[in-house]
Parts: structure tokens; C-alpha cells; sequence
């Protein structure tokens, strides 16, 4: 069925509330981006704001299901490239940078978890909902170790979700890093990726 100019224009205004959010918290963090900001942003009024979202709150879930639809399929990249011509270090290389393009240069989510974990430590609701998307995240990079292991960089004796929970740990510990002191060093992140994975 066709959409109405109405739907088109509805739907048209949650994108930009969304691109836009996504903006505001990667610049100015969780807790410092206002609704102002965003709507600003957006050339839309607070009233827009709330026929699509109750809260900040939601609007960030809403944020980080975006993103992940943004970075669909970025764990199929080692299926175009084979060990025979490419090493593991080189397809973790592809990987990341093309995980990174579909992200389109916001490399500091991590902070802006941390940020908005603090702001709602009072409200466990939205820490299960944090909990739940960890473990989609973790689901992800599961698969991306599966197809390693499937194409034959990977050994298969090497535990898979383990293996997921150690490359967040250390892909978010160097971003942390980075974000606070600077001197972001992307061969010391792949590499540390490979040492994991080998």
C-alpha cells in the first residue's frame, strides 16, 4: 500500500530526529545534548519531538536500534576474501574500516553509553534494556568470529562468545582510551584484534 504525503512526511521527520540525535549525543555526550539541541537540528519544534518520542530516554533506545541498522551486514565482509591471499590482519583491517563507514565517523559511541548509563543508574529498566542490546552486540561479533573460523583465519577450538565478549572489551577499553587521552593509534587496535583472534 502507498503511503500518504502525511505518513512520507511523518516518517521523514523520526529520520531527521534520529540523524540528528545521533549527532547531538557524539558531539555533546548523553546527559549535555538537551531536546533544544535536537530539535534545533532538526528545524522541528519540541512538539514534533513528542509525537514520535515520550522521552530522551526512548529516543536513545530509538538511537541505537539506527545504528544497528546502519551497520547491517559489516560482519560479511571476510566472506569476500579468502586466507589464501589475505591475511587475518588484513580482513580485520577491511572489517573495521568498513564498520566504520557505515557508523559514518561517530567512533566514540562508548562514552555516550557510559554517559547515559550514569544518567539512568537510578532507573534499571533502561539498564536490562542496555543489558539486552549488549547481548545483541555480542550476538554480532559472535558471528563475525564464526565466519573467521568458517573461512579458515580462525581456529574453531577458540570459544566464540568468549571470543565476542574479549574483542568489545578491548575495541571499547581503546576507545575509552583514545576519547580521553587522545592519540588514537587504529594499528594498534587491529592489531590487538588479531593477537585476540589468533
Amino acid at each position: 500500500m502507498e503511503k500518504n504525503k502525511f505518513q512520507l512526511k511523518r516518517e521523514a521527520t523520526y529520520q531527521q530526529m534520529l540523524n540528528a540525535a545521533l549527532l547531538c549525543f557524539s558531539e555533546k555526550g548523553y546527559t549535555s545534548t538537551t531536546l533544544g539541541d535536537i530539535v534545533a537540528r532538526t528545524g522541528h519544534t519540541k512538539g514534533a519531538f513528542y509525537g514520535h518520542f515520550k522521552s530522551k530516554e526512548e529516543l536513545f533506545f530509538h538511537v541505537l536500534d539506527y545504528q544497528n541498522e546502519q551497520t547491517h551486514g559489516w560482519t560479511d565482509v571476510p566472506k569476500s576474501y579468502s586466507p589464501a591471499d589475505t591475511t587475518l590482519e588484513e580482513v580485520i583491517r577491511l572489517t573495521v574500516v568498513n564498520l566504520a563507514e557505515k557508523l559514518q565517523g561517530i567512533d566514540n559511541w562508548i562514552v555516550v553509553l557510559i554517559d547515559f548509563y550514569l544518567q539512568t543508574k537510578h532507573h534499571p529498566e533502561h539498564h536490562e534494556r542496555l543489558k539486552a542490546k549488549y547481548g545483541l552486540w555480542i550476538s554480532e561479533i559472535s558471528t563475525l568470529v564464526r565466519v573467521l573460523q568458517e573461512r579458515g583465519w580462525v581456529s574453531q577450538d577458540k570459544d566464540v562468545q568468549l571470543t565476542a565478549m574479549q574483542v568489545i572489551a578491548l575495541n571499547e577499553g581503546y576507545t575509552i582510551f583514545s576519547a580521553l587521552f587522545g592519540g588514537v593509534n587504529d594499528r594498534a587496535l587491529i592489531q590487538g584484534l588479531v593477537r585476540l583472534l589468533s
